[in-house]
């Protein structure tokens, strides 16, 4: 797979086999799209936090596991603090291509990674296009703030924290069953943040080990 350039990337958007919503040419670089934080954040809730417990991501997560809350202008994110995130721009991957996730190096320098480093696989978003869930974490010794960005009632956008990049890859040849049509694609109904839905993808308990596993022997 190769990395597609500038004017590809347009091109893919304009033909509807990629979504990136809403598609800015100031934001589209050589070979990388800069995408930003949107207004929906989760954390874990002070109950769990605060308990001697633990969480096994192989089990359903509790309702009240989460907080979710809106920001209106900016985030104040703590050292050490770990909250889940929204990207503002919508993704959508038609089944030929992968969207790959980036760090903003931007960030990075002040203190502040998030993992979202996957992609976006071959056919996720692309009838119903997707909102990135953002993990992020403050390594810095000092608060950090991040913006969110806007839009007025004249349709003006006021551009928050640049927080992700992604860049386009084609693949060699289409899925049969691409992300949205997988029975264990969890994510690809993300409209906004969301937490790990891990213990949702396989629940089949009736698999057997094939005979010329390594474990067979």
């Amino acid at each position: 797979m190769s990395i597609f350039s500038d004017h590809q990337v347009k091109d893919l958007v304009a033909e509807g086999e990629i979504v990136i919503d809403p598609y800015f040419d100031v934001f589209q670089g050589p070979n990388c799209y800069h995408c930003h934080l949107g207004n929906k954040f989760k954390k874990i809730s002070p109950r769990y936090v605060k308990g001697n417990g633990f969480f096994d991501p192989l089990e359903k997560v509790p309702d009240d596991f989460y907080q979710e809350f809106k920001v209106e202008d900016e985030y104040i994110i703590k050292p050490g603090e770990f909250t889940l995130g929204e990207t503002f721009e919508y993704f959508g991957a038609g089944a030929d291509y992968v969207i790959k996730l980036l760090n903003s190096s931007s960030i990075a320098r002040i203190g502040i990674s998030q993992a979202a480093l996957g992609m976006i696989n071959a056919g996720c978003g692309i009838k119903k296009p997707i909102k990135l869930t953002l993990e992020l974490i403050n390594n810095a010794p000092i608060p950090i703030k991040l913006r969110i960005t806007k839009i007025n009632d004249k349709g003006v956008v006021f551009w928050g924290t640049e927080v992700l990049k992604v860049v386009i890859e084609q693949m060699n040849s289409k899925p049969k069953r691409p992300y949205d049509e997988w029975k264990y694609g969890v994510y690809s109904s993300d409209s906004k943040v969301e937490g790990t839905k891990m213990a949702n993808r396989f629940d089949d308990k009736n698999l057997v080990i094939p005979e010329n596993s390594l474990y067979s022997k």
